[in-house]
């Protein structure tokens, strides 16, 4: 196992199927990420592990199964929030190119409830400092740098 395994199985309290679905659905968000913005190119097995595990192994997963009334919901708004700052991140508008970086963010919010239905409120709150403190040369201001362009096409 690798580092990032490890500490997802210690979040999830052992549950193998917790910590696996938080790793596919990573993966698969990373990937879907990747292509739309067009900055990094995935090898096609990659890719294509990616897009079948949501056309099945999703609804393969015990775990997902088994919280589906939760990580449905949960899932939605994750893709939402992360479209949105998409949006935000091309509007022009600084204010909301700074609301896109925090909303980007918004998978991390749903590995966290993952981890609350595995292992409990304690549990969680390791995972969102873990996950919120997982790039932390990711900073509002290169991200702003990053997408300024954009703010100078609207000025």
């Amino acid at each position: 196992m690798n580092a990032l395994a490890d500490k997802l199985m210690e979040l999830c309290n052992g549950n193998t199927e917790a910590a696996d679905f938080i790793s596919q659905i990573w993966t698969f968000f990373i990937v879907w990420d990747d292509a739309v913005d067009g900055d990094k190119r995935k090898p096609v097995d990659t890719i294509n592990s990616a897009m079948l595990w949501a056309l099945f192994g999703l609804h393969d997963s015990k775990f997902y199964r088994e919280h589906v009334a939760t990580l449905r919901p949960a899932i939605m708004q994750a893709i939402s929030s992360w479209l949105v700052a998409n949006k935000f991140e091309k509007s022009g508008d600084e204010s909301k190119v700074e609301q896109a970086y925090f909303m980007r963010c918004a998978p991390y919010e749903l590995f966290s409830t993952v981890v609350l239905l595995a292992g409990g409120f304690q549990q969680q709150l390791k995972a969102v400092e873990f996950f919120r403190s997982m790039a932390p040369e990711d900073t509002l201001f290169k991200y702003k740098l990053e997408h300024q362009n954009g703010l100078a096409e609207h000025a």
